[in-house]
Order: C-alpha cells, then structure tokens, then sequence
C-alpha cells in the first residue's frame, strides 16, 4: 500500500511536467535532411521526367531549382515544348501558369517556349480563349504570381492588366477573410498579394459572395487572410490537408511571419511547420492523406520547406526569380541521368542564366506551327521578344477593362514583414488560452496532491490504531480497503475448515469399523 501511495504522488508530481506543451523550433541541419530524404524518396519512385508538365514535376523543378541543386533542367525543358504547345481554352489557367514558373526555373524563356508566348495565354490575355477566373480565384493568384516572378511587364493591348488582376482576386474574398473558403485559395492569394501590400491603395471591389461593391487595399485584405488562416488551424499545427498546410506556410514565409513560433500561428500540438512535418514518412516522402506518400504531396511540401529555409537564410522569396540565389544545401544524392526519351542535343547548352531573350539553342516544336485544338490568340498576337513593352499584336484586341482606384496605385513594391494593424482573433487553442487555462490546471493540479497527502495521513493513523472504531473514516476503510483484502483469506480459511471436517469424519468412520470387526471377532 505504501509503495501504492508513493507512485501515485510522483505521477501527480510529474502530470504538470507532461500537461504544459513545450515547443522546440525545428533546426535548420532537420530541415535540411527532411529535404535530402524527401528528395532521395522521390529519385527512387518518382522522377519528374516521366511526368513532364503535371503539376507533380512542375513544382518539384520550381523546388529544385529554388534550393540550388544540380538536375537535369535542360532535359525538362525540351519536353515543356510538346505541352505548351497542346495547351487550350479547356486547361486551367493555373496549370499553365506553373508550367511557365517550371519553364523559367529550367533555365528557359517561358514567352517562347513550344512556339508561344505562355505568359501572356496564361495571365493577361487568357481571357480571350476562356475566364481566368474558371476555376476561381485560384487563376488570378497564380496569374499575378507568374507576372512578378520576374517583373514582366503587361503591354496596352492586354485583356487585363496587374490592377484588373488584382480586383479580380479582391472580389474572391468573403466575409470571413478567406478565399473562396478555401485554405489554399487564401494562402495562394496571400502570396499574390503581399508584394502590393505596402504600396498599393483601394480598390473599389464588388465581393462575389454578397454582391457588394466598396473599396479595399491589398493591404487589409491580407490581414484578414491571415485572421482567417489562424482560425482555421488544427490543434496538430496543419489545416486538415498537406496541400492546405504546404501553401499556407509559403504564405506565410512571403508575409515574413515565422511559421515555427510565431503565436498566431502556434496550436496546441505544433506551428505550422510542424504540422506540415507530420506528413512525411520514414521512407522521406509525404503523404497527402497521412498513410501512403505521394509524388505530388512530396512535391508541394518540398516548395513549403524550400521557401523557410530560404526566409531562415535571408534569401529571396521563393517565387521571386528576380534574384539568382540559392540555399546552403549539401547534395548527398547522385545527378539523375537523362532517360532515353528525352536526350538533350549536344550542340544544346544549358544556360547558367535566366535572360530576357529566348534561348537560341531551343528551337519552337514544329507542332505549334498547325492550330491545335482552341488554340489562343496570344500565341499570335503576343510574339516573345526582349522587350515586352513594344509587343504589338496583328490586329487590335477589344479594349482593355480599366479598374476603378480610389487611391493611387504603385507596381510591386516588396515588403519584409507585415503586421496586423488589428489584434488575430481569439482562438480557443492560442497560446494566450494556454496561459489563461494553465491556473485552472494549477489548482486542479494542488488539490490533487492535497487528496492524496490526506489520504495518505488517514492511511497512517489508521495502522497505528489511533482511528477510534466507531469513527466514519474507520469504517470507510475496513469496508473499502480491508474487505477486498480479507476475502481470499477468508475463503482459504473456510477450505481448511471443510477439509478439516471431512478429514474427522472419515477418520471417525474408520475407527468404528475398526471397532465393529474386533467385535465380531
């Protein structure tokens, strides 16, 4: 009983120990290797050249190429001709917008690229194949992403400018801060938008979820982005998906927040960062519904790890292509080899260099020279050349949509940090909760350890037979801790008793028998 009551204490003792959440901020050297195996698993299961132009290959080359490590670009790079080239009204414009950020990672010229300009049919002139807006807010985001990802400029004759861009992503915001009531939505439109946040003024909007018209800057709508995504984190740290938790931590590497402590992105369980750790796996892949690891979900993730690696080094955005520079990361794994398929020419070198001219080594497929299938204007009218702003198309486009400002509006204008001008709204799993529901937990905690130092006070005078017979604590302990123990001694006393019995009877039957044959005798 006493060996009993002392475990017992030094549970209590320690239940404060275990209770309170201690969080430890990832290491650069652990993301690092999170890095090196995620990539070791995909050059095992899953090489970018057997799926050229999927979202899967067009993120991991954008990953890649914005940590620094040597591949095979150039032979991804010839195969983006055939895909450019197939594309139509029916693709999505965020598909070709990330083909076009893997083409320029690859070292090539995403305005001619499989005989097109793909800037121009995936952001400015898209709307004259089909909406931009198709798939949501979604087709903007990555629109003014793929425009700023290397400052090209959007000539007169355009469909849609930077500004008309930027209304369209406004208009996509609801009530409650989110994007189309998406989580990925809203962290790609953060990402969007950031770059405007510092500089731009309001724009008069008219919101699709309510119909109202009124003004807003890029500004406050991505304060109440960022409300929206710390209210809809999980105790675990993650938004309930990798994709979700991939592109939110990007988000938030673009804004300057520290997605691994800062406390309004920090839940009961984890950050951000560490929800998205969760997803991998031991062989290094991640997984995009927690069991099996995926070639895309790995893809993405690595991008999110990418881009806080490139915020912890000081580097540049992880969209931003504006700046050649890379990570500090070692290359434990081996240069891929080229697969038969698709052998790059050996008069073909690649270029060092992203520059504004087309690459004379690449030459346009022969297959953009017939119409495909709803084929774009653009890849007419928007011929590529070094200097964007004297493109002119061969015949004159409808006018181009003016968007109505209310304040003056400046291009990009890239900001460190921003901090909310309103405080996050209250969450029940915040860290401030934490430390407004850890003086409960104290006093739970003491009147614990108080029960149990009576209990063992009562436990004591009670085998020194200083509790008096008739006392209510005496009888509460003779029924509660005596009477369990007392049975099996009683019930082993009561067999001794019932052998004994039999034993007397049997012996007595004996004796008379013996009794009976000496008479008969």
């Amino acid at each position: 009983m006493k060996k009993r009551i002392i475990a017992a204490l030094c549970a209590v003792m320690l239940l404060p120990t275990f209770s309170v959440y201690v969080n430890a901020e990832y290491k650069e050297s652990d993301l690092k290797n999170a890095v090196n195996k995620a990539i070791e698993w995909k050059d095992r299961n899953d090489s970018p050249h057997y799926s050229i132009g999927t979202n899967n290959s067009n993120l991991y080359i954008t990953a890649l190429k914005r940590m620094g490590k040597k591949y095979e670009y150039n032979t991804y790079l010839l195969g983006l001709d055939d895909v450019a080239a197939g594309y139509n009204e029916e693709n999505d414009a965020s598909d070709m917008q990330r083909t076009a950020l893997a083409t320029l990672a690859s070292g090539g010229e995403p305005r001619n690229v499989g005989g097109r300009d793909l800037i121009a049919d995936s952001t400015y002139y898209r709307d004259a194949a089909a909406p931009i807006d198709k798939e949501g807010v979604n087709g903007y985001s990555w629109a003014l992403i793929t425009l700023d990802s290397k400052q090209y400029a959007v000539p007169d004759w355009a469909a849609k400018n930077r500004n008309d861009i930027i209304v369209g992503i406004l208009s996509h915001q609801n009530t409650d801060g989110s994007f189309d009531g998406s989580v990925y939505a809203t962290a790609s439109a953060i990402v969007a938008l950031t770059p405007y946040a510092a500089t731009s003024g309001s724009y008069t909007i008219t919101q699709i979820e309510t119909g109202d018209t009124f003004d807003i800057s890029p500004r406050t709508a991505v304060h109440k982005a960022l409300d929206y995504l710390s209210a809809e984190q999980l105790k675990d740290g993650d938004w309930g998906e990798l994709r979700a938790t991939a592109m939110a931590i990007i988000a938030l590497d673009t804004v300057g927040i520290d997605a691994d402590g800062d406390d309004r992105f920090t839940a009961n369980k984890g950050t951000a960062l560490e929800g998205l750790m969760s997803y991998q796996g031991r062989n290094g892949g991640f997984s995009a519904n927690g069991h099996n690891a995926d070639g895309e979900a790995t893809s993405i993730a690595l991008c999110a790890l990418t881009s806080h690696l490139r915020k912890m080094q000081g580097k540049a955005r992880f969209f931003d292509f504006t700046v050649e520079d890379s990570i500090t990361l070692a290359d434990p794994t081996p240069t891929p080899k080229a697969t038969a398929t698709a052998k790059p020419k050996t008069t073909t070198k690649p270029s060092s260099k992203v520059t504004s001219k087309p690459r004379a080594t690449v030459k346009p497929s022969t297959k953009s020279t017939s119409k495909p299938s709803g084929t774009l204007k653009p890849t007419k009218t928007a011929s590529p050349q070094s200097d964007a702003d004297k493109l002119m198309p061969s015949f004159i486009p409808r006018a181009t949509r003016r968007p109505a400002l209310v304040g003056p509006v400046e291009m990009i204008g890239p900001i460190q940090s921003l901090e909310p001008t309103e405080p996050p709204s209250e969450r029940a799993d915040a860290p401030d909760a934490e430390k407004n529901n850890a003086v409960p937990a104290v006093i739970v905690t003491a009147a614990i350890l108080l029960m149990l130092c009576a209990a063992a006070i009562v436990w004591y005078l009670n085998k020194k037979g200083r509790i008096p017979d008739n006392n209510i604590l005496k009888r509460l302990i003779d029924n509660f801790g005596r009477k369990s123990a007392d049975e099996p001694y009683k019930a082993k006393r009561h067999r001794k008793t019932e052998e004994y019995r039999h034993y007397e009877e049997r012996e007595r039957y004996n004796q008379r028998r013996k009794y009976d044959k000496r008479r008969r005798k």
